[in-house]
């Protein structure tokens, strides 16, 4: 996930779900090592083809807190 400012991972969540609405099981979430605008979260395996929702709180490195929502499609 790309932010316009920098982000402070230790202070991030992310929740993923599928398009039954059940959790995905996903990694720790960082931030890209060479670019701290980046969060990065792994996943603990692929995605199924379907629609999927993240719900996304970080806090910016000038502290203010920031939330929300998008989905997206895997398609094979």
């Amino acid at each position: 996930m790309n932010f316009s400012e920098a982000v402070i991972s230790k202070f991030a969540s992310v929740e993923l779900r599928d398009q039954s609405g059940m959790k995905v099981a996903t990694g720790k979430v960082a931030t890209d090592a060479k670019d701290e605008k980046q969060l990065v979260v792994s996943l603990q395996a692929p995605l199924k083809a379907g629609t999927y929702t993240i719900k996304w709180v970080v806090m910016t490195a000038d502290t203010h807190g920031v939330n929300g929502t998008y989905s997206f499609k895997v398609a094979f």
